[in-house]
């Protein structure tokens, strides 16, 4: 056996209306109306959802200070209708604002003790939870109440995070899916259970009954144990339906609460009845078990229908011969046995009598010759003989015996209530309730999205109109420049007007309407600079091809002249195309929608002759022909020799011009030149054969 820690919670007591957001709100209301004096106009500021939330900030915030300060000055810059608030709060001004919420703070104290049959004598400590001990006034209220029993509040656990640890560690420790240390807790459900009972199936009222059947009774009183079963048992011979509530008439139940908690309807026990009727056996006993879980959920965990039934059955029992014949006897003379018996009772006692003085004799003698009488005693024993085993014999005999006959009942469960369990039907309604909350905040990020949008464009509008007015008014007219003021004006007003609840497709139409002009006008100015450029850029690309046709007339033989013709064609075609379209360009209107080409189309013009540009540069060079070797031997090996330098030096310095075009190339033809030099060189005896 393990030995585990472990508490018991013995009540419960609180009060649901009172809390830190009590404080809250008796400060905002405070600051509420200095501000509605401030105003003077009559209006309330609370009608108004973010300035309230502004207040509501800034008196949480009051709060946390004044718990560790005597004063706090309080500014909130335009709070409402462009005005702004400012004041001092000190904790004096707090505590007679919250006077009533500060009395009912320690009340629950004695509700406890009162609830679990206690008195301050019978507590030891005190530990404090929940943000609202930090309050200094709240404290001194708990000692004023404990009435010096205690001097000093506990303050040892971290009153934020405590609530939410210790429920997380509860549910780890009754989950069988964490592996945590184990903490034994007792707890208790603050709210009684009742249940109430009565047929399926309505009943005719029979004359002289009070009416139809029915029970109620509570069943889990309240501040009972969790975890804990109970049986209700009763006598019907009906299908029932069962009712779990609360009990309506609680104290402790907070109001407003839903009382139903589960229905059943039981089916099985009128079946049961009729074939135990059958049989001759009475009414079946209805035994229902309850189950008020460590979670504090109450809910039917067995039903089972039973009757008992008495019933004699035959056995054989073994009796002696002698026994049965006295049976006998004492059956046939009744009477007379019993005369007998008297006497017998008289004859029996005289003998005892006798029997009780001879014992005595007996004694006295042993005691005066106890050798003697124990070698008797001895011979005796060895003389005496086993008695001769009785005669038995089996008779049949009826006895009575029980027997009970269950039978499981049938239940249904279902739920009334707003309150419901989750299915497959409200899990897919779920579903899809958390589908429709996503597109609506889908469709509400896109349409503030797109109110941005449109209101950054109208800034970026008049914005350059003011910061580029001369590169505007060089591509544009007064009149185009004029609409797209006004079209910016009018957009801003009908953004703080009808604008302000516009949804998304409305949105969408305005910026389309208000960039479409704008665009035009941006997109002339950025072709104004980047035309230009790229007119420039092209001609430098041409003549830097121009060029590299020149260089490969000596650096690349393998490319003909009819191919760099092409090439020069190509270039000569895209310097018309120059010509024609800065001429044009220059006739345009500058403020023109449509220019005569735009900068986009100039990189275009060389993707013919880029490509055949490539495709020459790739093409090889003619290897060199391969030169007959017939020297012999009498020519010498020193003739061999230089002839073989002589011929690499020249493969070298045509592999050196080639050089610019195919490095790697040039490198392994020396590379193979010499080999075949050494070769030439070492191989004496091939010179000769030759």
């Amino acid at each position: 056996e393990k030995t585990v820690g472990g508490f018991e919670i013995l009540s419960k007591a609180w009060d649901s209306t009172l809390g830190g957001l009590s404080f809250d709100h008796k400060l905002v209301n405070f600051m509420a109306e200095e501000f509605n004096a401030q105003l003077g106009d009559g209006s309330d500021v609370r009608t108004n959802a973010r300035a309230l939330t502004k207040l509501r900030l800034q008196a949480n915030k009051v709060k946390h200070v004044l718990s560790a300060n005597t004063d706090f000055p309080v500014y909130i810059d335009g709070l409402w209708k462009d005005t702004s608030y400012s004041t001092h709060i000190s904790r004096a001004k707090l505590e007679e604002l919250c006077h009533d919420e500060l009395e009912r703070a320690v009340k629950p104290i004695q509700d406890a003790l009162d609830r679990a049959g206690l008195t301050l004598d019978d507590v030891h400590s005190i530990e404090m939870l929940g943000g609202g001990m930090r309050i200094p006034r709240i404290q001194e209220e708990i000692l004023k109440a404990l009435d010096g029993k205690i001097d000093v509040l506990g303050m040892h656990i971290n009153s934020d995070e405590s609530m939410a640890l210790g429920a997380a560690f509860h549910g780890a420790n009754i989950s069988t899916a964490f592996r945590v240390r184990h903490v034994g807790m007792a707890d208790v459900n603050p709210f009684p259970v009742s249940i109430d009972l009565k047929s399926l199936e309505e009943e005719e009222e029979v004359d002289g009954e009070e009416g139809p059947w029915s029970k109620h009774a509570t069943m889990f009183k309240a501040f009972g144990k969790v975890g804990v079963k109970k049986t209700i048992a009763f006598t019907h011979d009906k299908d029932v339906h069962c009712a779990i509530d609360y009990e309506e008439d609680s104290e402790t139940l907070p109001s407003g609460t839903e009382l139903a908690i589960e229905r059943y309807n039981i089916t099985g026990v009128e079946a049961f009845a009729k074939e135990m009727e059958e049989k001759g056996l009475g009414k079946p006993k209805v035994s229902l078990q309850f189950e008020l879980s460590s979670s504090g959920i109450t809910q039917l965990i067995k039903a089972e229908a039973a009757v008992e039934e008495t019933y004699t059955v035959e056995e054989e029992v073994e009796i002696e011969e002698e026994e049965e014949e006295e049976a006998k006897e004492v059956d046939e003379t009744k009477d007379e046995a019993a005369a007998a018996t008297e006497g017998e009772e008289k004859k029996e006692e005289a003998a005892a009598e006798e029997e009780k003085k001879d014992e005595e004799t007996k004694a006295d003698d042993t005691a005066t010759d106890g050798e003697a009488t124990k070698e008797g005693d001895d011979k005796e024993k060895a003389n005496e003989t086993k008695p001769e085993p009785k005669k038995k014999k089996t008779k049949m005999v009826e006895k009575e015996k029980k027997r009970m006959h269950k039978r499981p009942l049938n239940v249904v469960t279902y739920h009334v209530g707003k309150v419901q369990p989750h299915n497959e039907e409200i899990m897919a309604e779920s579903s899809q309730k958390l589908l429709e909350l996503a597109q609506k905040d889908k469709d509400r990020m896109m349409l503030e999205e797109a109110r941005n949008k449109v209101e950054s464009y109208i800034y970026e509008i008049k914005n350059k109109l003011s910061d580029y007015e001369d590169d505007i008014a060089k591509i544009s007219t007064e009149e185009q420049r004029e609409a797209l003021r006004k079209a910016a004006d009018d957009a801003e007003e009908w953004m703080y007007d009808d604008g302000y609840n516009a949804d998304l497709p409305t949105m969408e139409d305005k910026y389309s309407e208000l960039s479409g002009p704008a665009q035009k006008v941006w997109f002339r100015m950025a072709e104004m600079t980047a035309r230009p450029e790229a007119m420039k850029d092209l001609k430098t690309k041409l003549g830097k091809v121009s060029d590299l046709m020149t260089k490969w007339e000596t650096t690349m033989p393998q490319v003909t002249e009819e191919e760099r013709a092409e090439v020069l064609a190509l270039v000569e075609d895209v310097n018309k195309w120059i010509t024609e379209n800065e001429e044009a360009q220059s006739k345009a209107d500058p403020t023109a929608e449509e220019p005569a080409f735009v900068s986009a189309d100039v990189p275009l013009q060389t993707k013919s002759i880029e490509k055949l540009v490539g495709k020459l540069s790739k093409k090889p060079k003619p290897k060199p022909a391969k030169k007959e070797e017939n020297e012999t031997k009498a020519e010498g090996d020193d003739t061999a020799n230089k002839t073989t330098g002589e011929e690499n030096t020249d493969d070298l310095d045509e592999e050196k011009k080639d050089g610019d075009e195919e490095p790697s190339k040039a490198t392994d033809d020396a590379s193979e030149e010499k080999t075949d030099a050494s070769e030439e060189k070492t191989e004496e005896p091939v010179g000769e054969e030759l």
